[in-house]
């Protein structure tokens, strides 16, 4: 049994394989619907990329339990990883990239409880920026919803600046909250706005002033 564990590491090794071979960590999710109920059967696996920008989906790919639990027991990535979640008959795919110990702690990295949401239950809703003060910009914004994001990145915050998101997929027949700040650029004074906004099953847009 030894002398297999050692040829594994050592064709992950010689094979150029993204992974160290050594650490064993837990990845771990829950998938649920609009209706926050478990999903079962729901597939995922992981994308790891190779040093020649090549990926590997192959090695380690999973299914949610009758609980919508998915669990990867699996060598720690030492490149960039993605977990993928499957494009399936209902659901829309999503991907939570920045799968990487600059982005968790410890052995067990928990992805927490994801929505998935099917393509008829969705609906865009807009914000229309109005400037009338030339020393304001939009500093961040943040739509607290049951929302559809197919990227999930979970380095961004790490970013330095992001452009502030104005279009959202967000599921139809909810209320919200729409958070936004707004920064004087003389003063560097950030004003802080928290917004209740009802959807329903038309197209939503918010005029945002400032």
């Amino acid at each position: 049994m030894k002398k297999l564990l050692l040829l594994l590491v050592f064709i992950y090794i010689s094979c150029g394989i993204p992974y160290d071979g050594e650490t064993i960590i837990n990845i771990k999710l829950k998938v649920v619907n609009s209706e926050n109920q478990p999903l079962a059967n729901e597939k995922a696996y992981i994308g790891t990329s190779y040093d020649d920008d090549s990926y590997d989906f192959s090695t380690y790919k999973k299914k949610s339990n009758e609980e919508g639990f998915i669990q990867f027991d699996m060598f720690k990535p030492t490149n960039n990883s993605s977990l993928i979640l499957e494009n399936s008959t209902e659901y829309l795919p999503v991907y939570f990239n920045g799968i990487n110990d600059d982005n968790f702690e410890g052995l067990n990295w928990d992805l927490g409880t994801i929505t998935l949401l099917k393509l008829d239950e969705i609906i865009t809703f807009t914000i229309i920026p109005n400037q009338i003060s030339s020393n304001k910009i939009i500093y961040k914004i943040d739509v607290d919803a049951i929302k559809y994001e197919e990227q999930i990145n979970l380095y961004i915050d790490n970013l330095i600046y992001n452009e502030p998101q104005l279009f959202y997929q967000v599921k139809k027949n909810q209320t919200f909250e729409l958070n936004y700040q707004i920064k004087n650029t003389i003063t560097e004074e950030i004003e802080y706005f928290s917004i209740p906004l009802t959807i329903n099953n038309d197209e939503l847009n918010y005029t945002l002033t400032y």
